[in-house]
């Protein structure tokens, strides 16, 4: 499989956003930052009880009091602070007019349910926003570390506010390096066997930290040489995520080749030196799969 012919890599608009200027964005990722730690504070002291918690789409889809008691506190705060703006989430139905609003917020108040509900850490809550350019403001905070990665079009990623250093954009290879990657909800995404087994002969190594947030912005910090999210997620799992991942300098693609703003049906963010090899070898994967 090849690229495209006419395909170009995805790059930042020349004007960032259709807000005043870059000091406007720079606002709201604080607003943002701010929101997402306070919320995942709630999350941590939580006094959860696992016999309150309830399954939705599956046995393994899990949902707790914390997670719409996360969401509301959020839903408040955004609402009072932009009135304007609409609100897509996870639990709760959707706030306003997500065609005619200027920002729409993606929100996840507990990305990592199932890890939060049985104690297992990889926990996140996950705010982006998004206007007519694309993603525009990604926050996710890291509930256990009680670490807010952030990032606004732009203006690069940061870590608890301060400036932080991208990903490697010299990888050339995944030898010895760690590619992250999800179930397909609690199943496996067609090639993904293949795949897999592709970077084992790579000599690298797979995680799946039952967060797609988390897995997207460990990226943007050159945690993961790659992260692939080839099955099936909303746009809360990876709005704030996609955002902090390609400020922290990595290419996206999606199921066609290199990508801008946020693909709706798999994702792939790797630096340009390995980025071609990963979605050549899952797209072929997926087709052998019938996908």
């Amino acid at each position: 499989m090849t690229l495209p012919a006419d395909a170009a890599r995805p790059t930042v608009p020349s004007d960032p956003t259709d807000l005043a200027d870059l000091a406007d964005l720079a606002d709201l990722l604080r607003f943002a930052e701010d929101l997402a730690r306070r919320a995942g504070r709630q999350v941590r002291d939580a006094a959860l009880d696992r016999s309150d918690a309830v399954t939705k789409s599956s046995a393994s889809d899990w949902l707790t009091p914390v997670d719409g008691a996360t969401e509301d506190l959020i839903r408040a705060e955004l609402t009072a602070a932009y009135p304007d703006h609409a609100i897509v989430g996870e639990e709760r139905p959707t706030r306003g007019d997500t065609a005619e609003a200027q920002i729409v917020w993606h929100v996840d108040p507990i990305d990592g349910t199932t890890n939060y509900l049985y104690g297992l850490g990889n926990v996140s809550v996950s705010i982006g926003a998004i206007d007519a350019d694309g993603p525009a403001v990604g926050v996710v905070h890291d509930v256990y570390r009680d670490q807010t990665i952030g990032a606004a079009r732009g203006l690069g990623v940061r870590v608890d506010g301060s400036p932080a250093v991208g990903a490697d954009d010299g990888v050339t290879s995944l030898a010895g390096r760690v590619l992250l990657t999800e179930w397909s909800g609690h199943q496996t995404w067609p090639g993904m066997d293949e795949t897999l087994g592709w970077v084992r002969d790579q000599q690298g190594t797979v995680r799946i930290l039952g967060s797609c947030a988390l897995s997207l912005a460990h990226a943007g910090l050159g945690r993961s040489a790659a992260t692939l999210i080839a099955g099936r997620y909303h746009s809360w799992d990876v709005a704030a995520g996609v955002l902090i991942a390609t400020e922290g300098g990595l290419e996206l693609y999606d199921t066609h080749g290199p990508a801008d703003g946020l693909p709706p049906h798999g994702l792939l963010v790797a630096p340009p030196g390995v980025v071609a090899d990963v979605w050549t070898t899952w797209r072929r994967a997926a087709e052998r799969a019938g996908a």
